[in-house]
């Protein structure tokens, strides 16, 4: 069974360790900078992924790596 998560704060942990986090909260997903990963969609499975996009590192010839977290929302 997998943990509910209702902060910000422990969303944040979570998406550190590499996790998917899933929430009830979506206030916590809106605050982290969290968007609907299929804004059309308002039922089923793909309602509930949101996602956003992070740096994960800059190279010295300035381009970045960005990566894609994704965090589940169950209301």
């Amino acid at each position: 069974m997998a943990a509910i998560v209702h902060f910000a704060e422990d969303v944040a942990v979570l998406l550190r360790r590499g996790l998917s986090p899933v929430t009830d909260n979506r206030d916590a997903l809106l605050e982290l900078g969290f968007e609907r990963a299929y804004p059309g969609v308002r039922g089923g499975y793909e309602s509930t992924i949101w996602e956003h996009s992070i740096e994960r590192c800059r190279r010295h010839d300035g381009y970045r790596t960005l990566a894609r977290e994704r965090a589940f929302l169950i209301e």
